[in-house]
């Protein structure tokens, strides 16, 4: 009998929660969410969304504190709704009908003298409205490719930008990022049942459509979504394993760490995490920049826009990671998430000493001395270094080019092929599962001039820089720029020839006296 009325009790909210939805237009399911909301009765609230955004959601279990309704953690009406409880009626000021019975609600207000908004998106199904996510009304025709832990969603005309190696990769990717910040076999176990939601944008403008934010690629907190016009976007998702591995936490963290954490670990648009290093570490030894200007909440976001605040945060937490351990690192990472209030209020001299303390350092000043040997020692194992190793096996010497093998490093040594100019690109590793694809890294590169030719890897080189390219995923993978860190060893002025050598680890195979090499001019 007790279960019977266990069960009818239920019946009958869920019942009053779904009656609830059949309102006579958008507009009107709107103003009954907020309703909920103002109430507190965010259970039913949550019920306003479909079956599909609830399930993406709540897909890993992560949660944010003191937000009530994590599918909507981006709505200002969400994140303070004592703030805004007198500031919801009307709902929407505007609606915009599109196809499929979707419509975005414009909600707009002065709240506190400032200018409020924030677009919601619905659909009618068999005569309900229903909250949905805008990524899910622009991909409706969109295809779908499954790997081992993503569900890849594009645009037909990006079918010809993903290959095997490319979904191969990203894959890797996530096992790699396992074992890297340590997430447990159950954590990975989780994302290969339930998948990473990928939206493969055609642009940048089409990602702005989507979040109203003009980016290369984000990550969707109230969906776990990542929505981007690069792919892989290793950045964006290290965010997202960030919160996976974190569970509960705070919506808003100290920028230095949030960005640090996603550059260390996952490089930035396409650049991987080694290849910015360089350029971190001459922004901080030229006095271009510094950890103490970047450490405060404010402080980040006036240098975030100039891209220089980045690579140098990735390289402060690769510090703290490589001195306190990954496990301890993401638990100083989550004492520093909070309200945005919160962590506006800490000063950069709260920061340091909580930081100083962290690493076991008397203060600030002996933190940054020890910063500093941290630096050089990254710089001394860069990647890609200028200069040949005394030693190697010869595994080709043709066309003005001497490659060497030894048991770390690759040498490269390049004559000038005409003019007196030493400039071009060696490719290399051809895969039959790149016919017929494109690079949008090559094409980058070399425009409409030549046409990709199934070459994964690409070395590409002149007088003043060399970088080792992935043109199968799009990422530069090791880079050496002359002007951050001169060397005499790296370009013969006199005999119009380069000199460098990258580690073999950057490749995925290994390189040998069968491979073949086609110089390509610049």
């Amino acid at each position: 009998m007790l279960k019977y009325k266990y069960i009818t009790i239920v019946s009958l909210v869920c019942l009053l929660t779904f009656s609830s939805l059949k309102a006579d237009s958008d507009i009107g399911t709107l103003s009954g969410y907020f309703d909920l909301l103002v109430s507190g009765n965010t259970e039913s609230a949550y019920y306003h969304w479909t079956d599909e955004c609830r399930e993406r959601a709540a897909r890993f279990g992560i949660t944010y504190d003191n937000i009530p309704l994590k599918i909507d953690c981006y709505s200002p009406i969400v994140k303070d709704i004592d703030l805004m409880r007198e500031h919801l009626q009307p709902p929407a000021k505007k609606t915009a009908k599109m196809p499929r019975g979707f419509s975005n609600l414009l909600y707009s207000s002065i709240v506190n003298g400032n200018l409020t908004e924030y677009t919601y998106y619905m659909r009618n199904i068999d005569n309900y409205f229903w909250l949905t996510f805008p990524q899910n009304y622009y991909s409706i025709d969109w295809e779908t490719k499954q790997t081992k832990y993503f569900n890849i969603r594009y645009h037909s005309t990006l079918e010809s930008n993903l290959n095997e190696i490319g979904l191969a990769e990203a894959d890797r990717f996530i096992e790699k990022m396992a074992k890297d910040m340590n997430l447990s076999d159950d954590v990975l176990e989780l994302i290969a049942e339930k998948k990473i939601e990928y939206f493969y944008c055609e642009s940048d403008k089409q990602v702005e459509q989507i979040t109203g934010h003009l980016v290369k690629g984000t990550y969707d907190m109230p969906s776990n979504d990542i929505i981007s016009a690069f792919f892989p976007h290793h950045h964006e998702i290290v965010h997202l394993l960030t919160n996976i591995k974190l569970k509960s936490l705070p919506l808003y963290s100290l920028p230095i760490l949030r960005e640090g954490t996603a550059v260390y670990f996952g490089g930035r648009w396409g650049k991987a995490p080694n290849t910015l290093a360089s350029i971190g570490e001459f922004l901080i030894s030229e006095d271009i920049i510094s950890i103490d200007s970047i450490l405060a909440f404010s402080d980040f976001q006036k240098v975030a826009t100039s891209n220089i605040a980045y690579s140098v945060s990735g390289l402060f937490s690769g510090y703290l990671i490589d001195r306190i351990g990954v496990d301890n690192y993401f638990e100083l990472y989550k004492n520093f998430c909070g309200s945005a209030d919160s962590l506006n209020s800490l000063s950069a001299k709260e920061i340091k000493q909580s930081f100083a303390q962290a690493v076991n350092k008397s203060d600030w000043a002996e933190l940054q001395t020890d910063f500093r040997s941290y630096l050089d020692n990254v710089v001394a194992h860069s990647y890609l270094q200028p200069g040949l190793s005394e030693k190697g096996e010869e595994i080709y010497n043709a066309d003005g080019l001497i490659i060497k093998a030894d048991k770390e490093f690759y040498s490269f040594e390049i004559s000038a092929m005409a003019n007196d100019t030493v400039m071009g690109n060696i490719l290399f590793e051809n895969q039959a599962v790149l016919d017929g694809k494109r690079s949008i890294l090559f094409e980058e590169q070399y425009k409409v001039a030549t046409e990709f030719a199934g070459y994964r890897f690409g070395v590409r080189y002149d007088r003043n820089e060399v970088g080792v390219y992935d043109y199968a995923t799009n990422h530069l993978i090791a880079k050496y720029i002359w002007s951050l860190q001169p060397s005499d060893a790296y370009f013969d002025d006199k005999n119009h020839k380069l000199y460098f050598k990258f580690k073999k680890e950057v490749l995925s195979s290994k390189l040998n006296k069968k491979t073949e090499f086609v110089i390509l001019p610049n």
